[in-house]
């Protein structure tokens, strides 16, 4: 890319990265040549004809359709797509950066099997013959014996053949969740969910009987709980723009969260809270509605199974005095806040992993609920919309009827694990007796997206707990680097994926996400080699690529072949179906009292469920919250340079009152550490937390081969000519090492905001990790 293509994307991402980076100006140099040194990689020159090709991003589960510029066969720029009406053509930094997903010097292109003990760091590269002979047939590796899946499907033990996804989007799901796993045979497939939104998605599921009012475009007033559209949220780019729009119409918008997010600063109000008390705040609001007589009795008694005077008699001791005795918001405030959401129609409520990733968030969540329900903002029918409804014309295997146990966390310990308890996954199969010969991980990185990461580490690095571990990565992520075998995965911007979202006006958008450049080395889509195995073990699925599947759903879809079928969405990229969104179907009425929760012995009403530990908390004790940041994604975007650049350290925000009393200073190092590790970080002094809260941000500390991410370079990597120009040499640290992966007691869902922490100066002689005093120690 050419300087002026450089600058331009600063330019552009500096705005939304601006509070990040606390104004600081970016170091660019004048020139430089991006790509792997050598004549063959050069930058095209200017003027050579450049070509535009409609594609869908994935660096975010936002899925924003783009448009990529090709000079020759390198992917020179990214933009949004503005045929679609979700995104308006917008897109953030981090999908501009694509372009580092393809270039990134530490990309594995080619199949690779360990040879040295696992995490050693020694490979042999291996022909994708060779690889799928092993991953079908068994065979050796690092002179250890291995099965491979036809002996574990003639066996008659499928089931030992454990897929765990972390991202599985569109067409590429359908077909490996559809077709391939259950053809094969093994149900035991794991997912991400309790690591992101499972314990909102379990409420909601106990709750039902409608939709929540969500149009920002007509709000009157939003209260946001937990959640940040302006830095990360499950549909970011449509969401950022609709919320700013609805502030410049004078909408009142409060967000109640311990650390002023983004989201927070650009609010009308920021209501600090101490952390995992949301639900007391809501609580209380719920009963002020009722004890000013302004609930909507109509929609209580004709849409939901309890009663008024039911609700008044249970929330009556959560009054707004005793709220602001756990939370800290003065109670006053609690009830002008919800006496002015009961009067403004209609409301807003948002909510996200900072209100219900707790020990009591499934309460939360519900809680959020009873709110809505209380002032008529919900929709009894469900929200009127319409779906993206692909038509894949082949048949569906049966689903599968075998799977190991180790999904649903350790026995009796979650009542509703609804979502799955992907989290404990490895804590089971260290426990056993159930546990899979062949762990295959797509698009995971469980080591590090994990909580109590050291122990995630010891299973996977035990070949006695998992004999066969295959990674399908596009580098050697902290998981990747103990597996046995590696396949090189194409990125999103090398592939063929149908797709899809609803807008927020709730029309129907489908998309194609094809590739804009051709897989680099020997990257090969994943449902493609999905294909090829099941070819290999004599399973028929039908098709015989994922480029066929989509041509052949791309006709099969009436509303997509009348708008020209596939070759239409190759030249698009995006169509929405012109169509109002469809009624939703009439539902039951609103579970505010679950019989369900009931039987498992929680309170069938929202109720105050306090975080065990938080009792025995002491004055030196403090909250560990986490966030994430709007140019990051996850644990998959740190090698993206541009990204890097932009944040590659975090810092642990603590209040002046918390840093006072314990000597500390802004920028000063420290230790942080909770009952199962520690990490060393630099603070960050800021009134915009709360005084019992410490937040730490995601993304950084890898220590995975990667140059950008964690500042060695893999193996196999190839140095780029301008990594000389790096200015940046930390890369933070890792907060999941010092969370422990506990579940709420409902959902089982990862307590990413409840974890009790202490911060401490460093001791004196401590220059790197391996001089911090153990967890235990006196030091």
């Amino acid at each position: 890319m050419t300087p002026s293509n450089r600058r331009e994307f600063f330019a552009r991402s500096a705005a939304a990265a601006g509070s990040l980076l606390g104004g600081a100006a970016l170091l660019l140099p004048d020139s430089f040549r991006k790509g792997p040194a050598g004549p063959d990689e050069a930058v095209p020159a200017p003027g050579r004809p450049r070509t535009t090709v409609p594609s869908a991003c994935w660096q975010c589960v936002t899925r924003c359709p783009i448009l990529g510029t090709v000079e020759g066969e390198r992917l020179v720029k990214i933009d949004g797509n503005p045929a679609s009406q979700a995104t308006r053509g917008r897109i953030c930094a981090k999908g501009q950066a694509g372009i580092n997903q393809v270039e990134d010097p530490d990309r594995v292109l080619h199949p690779l099997l360990r040879t040295g003990a696992r995490g050693e760091g020694r490979w042999k590269r291996i022909t994708w013959d060779e690889a799928l002979d092993l991953l079908v047939e068994g065979g050796e590796v690092a002179g250890r014996k291995v099965r491979g899946l036809r002996s574990l499907r003639d066996s008659g033990v499928p089931e030992k053949f454990l897929f765990h996804y972390g991202r599985c989007v569109g067409s590429d799901w359908t077909i490996l969740m559809d077709h391939f796993l259950p053809a094969y045979g093994t149900g035991s497939v794991g997912d991400h969910d309790a690591i992101c939104m499972a314990a909102g998605s379990v409420a909601g599921a106990l709750t039902g009987g409608g939709s929540p009012f969500m149009d920002l475009s007509k709000a009157a007033m939003v209260l946001n709980f937990g959640s940040s559209p302006l830095e990360a949220t499950t549909d970011h780019i449509p969401t950022a723009q609709r919320f700013v729009e609805a502030l410049a119409r004078g909408v009142r918008v409060v967000s109640f969260d311990p650390r002023l997010s983004n989201t927070a600063a650009k609010s009308t109000e920021w209501v600090p809270l101490k952390p995992a008390t949301d639900l007391a705040v809501l609580l209380a609001m719920s009963h002020a509605i009722l004890e000013a007589g302004l609930e909507d009795g109509a929609f209580i008694s004709g849409h939901t199974n309890a009663t008024v005077p039911e609700l008044r008699a249970h929330l009556a001791p959560f009054t707004p005095a005793w709220a602001e005795n756990l939370s800290g918001v003065p109670e006053g405030r609690i009830r002008s806040l919800a006496l002015d959401y009961a009067r403004s129609k209609p409301g807003v409520c948002l909510s996200a992993r900072g209100a219900f990733m707790h020990h009591n968030g499934v309460q939360t969540q519900r809680a959020i609920h009873l709110l809505q329900a209380l002032t008529g903002n919900v929709d009894p029918a469900g929200r009127p919309a319409r779906r993206p409804a692909w038509r894949f014309p082949f048949p569906t295997p049966a689903p599968a009827t075998r799977k190991l146990p180790v999904f649903e966390g350790e026995p009796g310990a979650y009542s509703h694990p609804f979502s799955g308890v992907s989290h404990q996954i490895l804590r089971r199969i260290a426990k056993g007796p159930d546990r899979p010969e062949i762990y295959m991980l797509y698009c995971h990185n469980p080591v590090y997206s994990n909580g109590d990461c050291d122990a995630n580490a010891r299973v996977l690095a035990d070949p006695g707990l998992v004999p066969f571990l295959v990674s399908v990565d596009v580098g050697l992520g902290e998981s990747t680097l103990l597996a046995d075998l590696v396949l090189p995965d194409a990125t999103y911007l090398e592939r063929w994926t149908c797709d899809g979202k609803v807008t927020p006006e709730g029309l129907a958008e489908y998309q194609l996400r094809q590739p804009i450049v051709a897989p680099r080395g020997q990257a090969r889509h994943f449902p493609d080699v999905a294909c090829e195995v099941a070819r290999r073990l004599g399973v028929d699925l039908g098709f015989s690529s994922a480029e066929a599947f989509i041509r052949a759903a791309c006709e099969a879809t009436p509303e997509v072949r009348a708008a020209g079928g596939f070759e239409a969405m190759k030249a698009l990229g995006v169509w929405v179906d012109p169509r109002p969104p469809e009624p939703g179907n009439p539902r039951g009425p609103m579970q505010l009292r679950s019989e369900a929760l009931e039987k498992a012995g929680f309170s069938a009403l929202p109720a105050w469920m306090p975080v065990p530990e938080h009792g025995a908390m002491t004055e030196e004790d403090l909250v560990l919250v986490t966030f994430k940041v709007p140019v990051q994604t996850q644990s998959r975007s740190q090698n993206c340079k541009w990204l890097t650049e932009l944040y590659h350290e975090n810092r642990a925000w603590i209040h002046p009152e918390a840093a006072a009393r314990r000597g500390l200073r802004d920028g000063e190092e420290v230790l942080v550490r909770s009952a199962i590790g520690q990490i060393r970080i630099p603070l960050k002094v800021t009134e915009g937390i709360h005084p019992r809260a410490l937040a730490i941000s995601h993304h950084c500390g890898h220590w995975s081969r990667s140059d950008y991410a964690a500042g060695q370079p893999a193996p196999h990597g190839r140095p780029e000519a301008d990594s000389p120009l790096r200015w940046w040499r930390g890369h933070g640290a890792h907060v999941n090492r010092i969370i422990p992966t506990l579940g709420d007691p409902i959902a089982g869902a990862m307590r990413w905001n409840d974890t009790v922490v202490q911060v401490r100066k460093l001791p004196d002689g401590v220059r790197g990790e391996s001089d911090l005093p153990k967890i235990g120690s006196s030091r």
